[in-house]
């Protein structure tokens, strides 16, 4: 017999004494026991069951059934509307660590039975670890009642740390969605979700550097903070064909040598595997890759795309044999290797007469070779010979607009910025999409009003995205739930500025977002937010010689 028999049998005789009149059970007796209120299916529904069920027999099989059968109906304890609250703490491992009336039932028999029978029912199921508060115990407020709810009434209630507090450990346990609760738990109170959201999203992209969608984007960010398997990741991108350009650019930025991971793929014999090491190679600047580059760059056999990635990396390279090889390629009949070789010559402010070099081909019938010029005309002379790239808005072919963008990035004057603010209303998109985007990254807010011509809705979906920068708040808040521009509020929100309301966007909608978009989304919050507390190695700065690579994730965006 165990101690709660004995406690009710004992009160149960003790209620009984003197009462002359016959037991009858109550009406609710012979009806169902109510069902329990469960949240969703899931652990903490699958706990609460395993726990009323661990309860019910004591109380309902036992008390309740031996006070129906033994006592009156006049009796305190057979009162149908009596009831009682308690609230109930569980250790982890399903150890009673208190148990308090919350509210009495008027009858300290009733309550005392109640937790008599709590302390018996020791040790209780383990709780899973989602189901438990911060401080790792699970608490429980519990309704006992004589009627047709018995014990049915009972929730999980959860004690919280604050977010500073809490976040790092739930990531620590790898509950990264309960950590996104709460952090708009936060927000509803009013906190600044900064740094806990850049913490949460750095956990998010370690993550999803294990899955298919792991872009260069998220490694970099990671290896900038000295995570080990984020450089593994870039090394080993580096051999692919479609990430090997910004896998590259990436290992060189972090001060990690890149001819010695793709070195060998210039022997091999088929000339298609040498263009990834060239790409991989393009702002490297190493010496003992320029003998593969300068095979790859004369061999006539090769794609014009490699050997112009050849070309392009040996600009970077302070060598004789690369500038022979250069020099040599520059008189090539195919435009782009010719075009290629000519560009990587010239060095940044090589002046005026470098320029008119490089004007003569501004009308050229090829457009590779105007794109050269007029990447050439912005190296070579910087702001001064800006004016003499009118052609480019006459020109309906978007290669050297973009060549003259991604020269244009390195400036960071005045002057560029008006120009590269007159490309964001070219009508190629890709060019409208560089221009726009080398803006933001520039912060030149007073120039973002270009923009508002694309928030007409027959403008395409990724500059009608990127003009959100410019809307007001109504336009905002109607685009937040529109699948084509819902992600793009949460960029506009972060280039303004705006990241609590950004995070406000992404704990409503982004939630929804694939996994691969969400990812995405975090890697976003990282470029906008401060920089870490821990100092990193010092990218260098790239040459000027060999233009950077567009990023295959904002191209297609």
């Amino acid at each position: 017999m165990t101690r709660s028999t004995v406690f009710l049998s004992a009160l149960v005789f003790a209620a009984a004494v003197g009462s002359p009149a016959l037991a009858a059970s109550l009406p609710a007796d012979k009806l169902p026991e109510l069902p329990l209120a469960l949240p969703p299916p899931g652990p903490e529904a699958n706990y609460l069951t395993a726990l009323h069920a661990h309860i019910h027999r004591r109380w309902t099989d036992n008390f309740l059934r031996l006070i129906g059968e033994k006592l009156e109906l006049n009796n305190p304890l057979n009162v149908p509307d009596r009831t009682a609250e308690v609230d109930i703490v569980i250790s982890g491992d399903g150890q009673l660590l208190s148990s308090k009336i919350s509210r009495s039932s008027g009858f300290p028999g009733f309550d005392d039975a109640i937790i008599e029978i709590l302390r018996d029912a020791v040790p209780y199921p383990k709780a899973p670890v989602d189901v438990r508060s911060d401080d790792d115990n699970l608490h429980l407020h519990w309704t006992f009642a004589r009627d047709q709810r018995r014990c049915s009434g009972l929730i999980v209630t959860h004690t919280y740390d604050p977010v500073e507090t809490s976040l790092p450990k739930l990531l620590h346990q790898g509950r990264r969605d309960e950590a996104l609760k709460r952090v708009a738990l936060a927000r509803g109170s009013g906190v600044h979700v900064e740094p806990q959201l850049t913490l949460l999203a750095l956990d998010w992209i370690k993550a999803a550097l294990h899955q298919p969608y792991a872009s260069v984007a998220m490694a970099r960010i990671l290896g900038a903070r000295g995570d080990a398997d984020a450089i593994k990741w870039l090394k080993l991108a580096v051999r692919r064909p479609e990430l090997a350009a910004e896998a590259g650019a990436a290992l060189t930025a972090l001060k990690v040598p890149v001819c010695p991971l793709v070195k060998e793929a210039f022997d091999s014999q088929t000339w298609a595997d040498h263009q990834p090491a060239a790409l991989a190679l393009a702002t490297a600047g190493e010496t003992a890759c320029v003998p593969g580059l300068a095979n790859l760059l004369a061999n006539t056999k090769a794609h014009p795309d490699a050997r112009a990635a050849a070309a392009v990396a040996l600009g970077n390279v302070d060598d004789p044999a690369a500038k022979k090889a250069l020099a040599d390629a520059a008189k090539d009949t195919n435009p782009l290797v010719h075009g290629t070789a000519m560009l990587a010559q010239i060095r940044p402010g090589a002046g005026r007469r470098s320029v008119i070099a490089m004007e003569v081909y501004l009308r050229d019938p090829a457009p590779d070779l105007r794109a050269a010029a007029a990447a050439g005309v912005v190296r070579a002379g910087g702001d001064a010979n800006l004016a003499d790239l009118y052609v480019l808005f006459k020109d309906s072919d978007p290669r050297p607009a973009l060549a003259a963008l991604r020269e244009l990035e390195r400036l960071h004057t005045d002057e560029s910025t008006k120009l590269v603010a007159r490309l964001v209303r070219r009508p190629q998109l890709e060019v409208a999409k560089l221009a726009t985007d080398i803006l933001f990254r520039r912060g030149a807010r007073d120039s973002y009003g270009v923009l508002k011509v694309y928030l007409d809705p027959a403008a395409a979906v990724p500059m009608r995205g990127r003009a959100l920068v410019v809307a007001d708040e109504a336009t905002l808040r109607s685009a937040a739930a529109d699948p084509a521009l819902g992600i793009w509020v949460y960029r506009a929100r972060l280039i303004r500025g705006e990241p609590d309301l950004a995070a406000d966007w992404f704990v409503t909608y982004g939630i929804k977002l694939p996994q691969s978009a969400q990812a995405e989304a975090m890697t976003d919050w990282i470029g906008h937010a401060p920089p870490p507390a821990a100092a990193t190695a010092a990218a260098p700065a790239p040459s000027a010689a060999a233009p950077p690579a567009p990023s295959p994730a904002q191209a297609a965006h």
